[in-house]
């Protein structure tokens, strides 16, 4: 029907005809009916997308590398003899970084502040539920300068080696982003090799390492993103405030129950 074509009288005819059809039960359902698609279409689509979100389980053997800012302040007087740790096991109170992040002792003579570099090989392990562990060995490499020769701590150039082990937990993004922080209290180390070979250490909290997973979820990259000041404590008694950056490669490995990896998606 064509109002325009329509005599005048006949239009609240045709007026009152659409009403009773707009108000009708069938046009009430077919709405009804079309809203309901709509919502199972809506809650499919995040499903879905819930469904094909990165997921990370399985073991990762990892290399990379880091290096320290270590701020451990010092006792005595650094061109004086040298003498033993006055405090074992309780940091110096010219230990540590400035807001800055410039080591505090710069405040009160020149810096006994020194930095090392340090590579890794080890597993990361990610239970699939968010909580994982890691075991690695670390070789570290310590230049001039060094604190000394006097005072306290005193030492030349060295290398040494060291196991280590702490808990993580870990989140997963869905544009293929992790991010993983250590379980504060969980690290432990053991040198085997170098000047502390023998003694053991921990660490309070490594800061958090934040990345990206490949397509096929056989690669994963990590880095620090931020600079966190962690206190790195010796058997000795020596207590180290460090300001660290660490970079690491993951690749997937054979899975626990013994097939090759699927992706890990």
């Amino acid at each position: 029907m064509n109002p325009r074509r329509l005599p005048t009288a006949e239009l609240p005819i045709l007026a009152a005809y659409f009403l009773s059809f707009f108000s009708s039960s069938p046009f009430h359902e077919a709405v009804n009916a079309f809203a309901i698609s709509l919502s199972l279409l809506a809650l499919g689509y995040a499903a879905s997308a819930a469904a094909d979100a990165p997921k990370l389980r399985g073991s990762y053997g990892f290399t990379g590398g880091a290096e320290c800012l270590v701020a451990q302040g010092y006792a005595g007087s650094p061109s004086g003899p040298p003498i033993a740790n006055p405090t074992p096991g309780v940091a110096f109170p010219n230990s540590g970084f400035q807001p800055n992040l410039r080591p505090n002792d710069v405040l009160t003579g020149p810096s006994e502040a020194y930095a090392y570099h340090f590579g890794v090989e080890g597993i990361r392990k990610f239970n699939g539920d968010g909580t994982g562990t890691v075991k690695g060995t670390a070789v570290s490499v310590t230049v001039r300068p060094t604190p000394g020769p006097g005072g306290y701590p005193h030492f030349p150039p060295a290398a040494g080696s060291a196991d280590f082990a702490f808990s993580f937990t870990y989140t997963v993004g869905s544009d293929g982003s992790w991010t993983a922080t250590m379980v504060p209290g969980s690290y432990s180390e053991n040198h085997l090799t170098g000047p502390r070979a023998g003694q053991t250490s921990t660490v309070d909290a490594i800061p958090p390492v934040a990345g990206m997973i490949s397509q096929d979820g056989g690669t994963l990259v990590a880095a620090q993103v931020t600079t966190v000041v962690e206190t790195h404590t010796f058997s000795n008694g020596d207590v180290e405030p460090q300001i660290c950056d660490r970079t690491r490669v993951y690749i997937k490995l054979q899975d626990d129950d013994g097939h090759d990896h699927d992706g890990g998606h």
